[in-house]
């Protein structure tokens, strides 16, 4: 029989709408209905915070696979990242993120599950006031420039076991993607030739690096191009989520290392200020 916890986190899991578009819905009260065992770690919920603007067929996929929160758009950060969640919110473990102060996210996430805590850091609209949040995590290892980190997320991040690894870029998590691999390994897939010479210093067993070469051909407006890890969010069911077609080097990538891509977009590769997924049922690990 199951225990209240999984009960709790059954009743969770119905409550998130729209309830009738989730396969594993369906699967669920298949299983009720046919007094099936029912496997409780199958039905835990995910979140999906992403750019407001992506388009309609974007958005209806992340809706079959979970929750939808749209990022809202923050007038502080330049006109193009303005809805940009990697700018305005730092993962610090699958359930809880920082978010910058100066905006009302709360309503957005009540019911989520995913806990919030607002930062120190005003962000602004100009280079390095919009990337105090913008940290790439990889194992126990976490990248940024040290000078523009926000003072919260530093301690949190430290709190939760990751170690810094200093490196001048400041776009760290919008230029850079941690993938994990089958061999056990993590994969950074970056459009930062910095973090790659950092990852490679570090001889890290468990860290690989590669440079992105198609980052020219990404669409961000208002700049000559975008960077690989705002085009993407890791899923740990579905693989590395991707707004745009897949192809060329990634393509190539993904077939090397073993990895799964979903795309989420039947349009050009663009820079949407990634894909933050969230797991609020699932225990932290670490």
């Amino acid at each position: 029989m199951p225990n209240i916890a999984e009960y709790t986190k059954i009743c969770r899991f119905l409550q998130t709408p729209p309830l009738l578009e989730l396969p594993k819905t369906r699967k669920l009260l298949h299983a009720i209905a046919n007094r099936k065992k029912i496997n409780y770690n199958d039905f835990v919920m995910k979140a999906f915070v992403i750019n407001g603007s992506v388009s309609l067929e974007t958005k209806q996929f992340l809706r079959t696979q979970g929750r939808l929160i749209e990022a809202p758009r923050c007038a502080l950060l330049p006109p193009p990242e303005q809805g940009h969640a990697d700018l305005q919110f730092t993962k610090i473990d699958d359930r809880t993120l920082v978010c910058a102060p100066g905006l009302d996210y709360e309503a957005l996430f009540r019911g989520s599950g995913i806990r919030l805590v607002r930062g120190e850091t005003p962000l602004g609209n100009a280079y390095p006031e919009n990337i105090p949040y913008n940290v790439l995590k990889a194992g126990r290892v976490y990248f940024h420039n040290p000078k523009y980190t926000d003072p919260l997320v530093r301690k949190m991040l430290l709190q939760s076991g990751y170690s810094l690894c200093p490196v001048r870029q400041g776009y760290c998590g919008c230029s850079s993607v941690s993938i994990p691999l089958r061999s056990g390994k993590l994969l950074i897939l970056s459009s930062d030739h910095g973090i790659l010479s950092a990852v490679r210093k570090l001889q890290d067993s468990e860290l690989c690096a590669e440079y992105f070469t198609d980052t020219q051909k990404i669409i961000l407006d208002g700049y000559n191009h975008g960077l690989i890890g705002g085009c993407c969010g890791f899923d740990k069911e579905l693989g590395l989520l991707v707004y745009g077609k897949v192809g060329g080097a990634l393509r190539e990538l993904s077939v090397s290392y073993g990895f799964s891509v979903v795309s989420v977009f039947n349009g050009p590769l663009t820079d949407i200020g990634g894909i933050l997924v969230m797991y609020p049922d699932q225990p932290v690990q670490g």
